[in-house]
This record gives C-alpha cells, sequence and structure tokens, in this order.
C-alpha cells in the first residue's frame, strides 16, 4: 500500500496520527493532497452502492443521509454533492455537467472524500475486506497515472 493510500486508510479508519505524520510527509516533499486515490476510491464505492440503478431519488436520500450522519456534514453541499455521483453514475440530470466543471479539484476531493466515508461505514467493511478495497483503487489509480 502506497503512502497515498495510507493517507486514505487514515481518513477511512479516522487514524489522525498517521493522517498528520502523512501531512507532514507530502508538505516536506512539496507534494498536495492525493486526490487521484481519493477520486478512484469514491469512483468505486459509488458503482459498488449503486451499480447499475439510476435513482436520483435514492442519490439525494443518500446524500441526505450522509449529511446528517457526517460530523461536518452541514458544510457538505447537497447539489454538489448529488451532481457528482450523477457523473461518477453517467446519469443525465439537467446541471451536473456544469456543477462538477465549475467545482476545483480541492472542493471535488473534499466532497468525494466525505461522501466516500459514508459510502464506506454504510458496508461495514472488515478490515481485510477495506484493504482490498482500497489496493483495487491504488490499482486503478496506478493504470491510470503509472508511478515514475
Amino acid at each position: 500500500m502506497d503512502d497515498n493510500t495510507k493517507f486514505l486508510k487514515a481518513i477511512l479508519e479516522q487514524d489522525w496520527d498517521t493522517y498528520d505524520a502523512l501531512m507532514e510527509e507530502f508538505d516536506r516533499q512539496g507534494k498536495g493532497t492525493p486526490v487521484a486515490i481519493i477520486a478512484f476510491a469514491f469512483n468505486l464505492a459509488v458503482q459498488r452502492r449503486f451499480g447499475s440503478r439510476r435513482d436520483l431519488s435514492e442519490i439525494i436520500r443518500f446524500v441526505a443521509d450522509a449529511r446528517a450522519f457526517l460530523s461536518e456534514g452541514r458544510d457538505l453541499p447537497a447539489k454538489e454533492a448529488e451532481h457528482l455521483i450523477c457523473a461518477t453514475l453517467d446519469i443525465e440530470v439537467p446541471g451536473v455537467e456544469e456543477t462538477v466543471e465549475n467545482l476545483d479539484l480541492g472542493t471535488v476531493a473534499e466532497i468525494e472524500g466525505q461522501l466516500l466515508f459514508k459510502l464506506i461505514a454504510d458496508e461495514q467493511m472488515s478490515q481485510e475486506q477495506l484493504n482490498e478495497f482500497l489496493m483495487k483503487a491504488e490499482r486503478l489509480a496506478n493504470e491510470w497515472q503509472p508511478q515514475a
């Protein structure tokens, strides 16, 4: 498991000591937040949760549940969160493309990270299942952008 994946795992497990240590290392190396692993894990989790279902009302309910579940869920923008899920599932909803295009990468990663936390919590994965899930996301991220 590479450092980017360990970073995401630390967030999902709320292991703030590991998170802080990795953020310090990323800062020291001049790297930012590892958004690729978050995006790939988010995509995998959305596909697992919603599969081939393209039910907008289910997405709206999920985002509402996430806002209630998360400690800072009130800060999770509902429309943007719903639209990111719709874009991931290729659901054509008016305004999705414009909403997603107008979000900066940091905001996308933040929203995806919050939704991912809820998606993973809902699955109640074992440690082994979580590791397998994260390794799959890491493989996809590495295939998309091979490491130097």
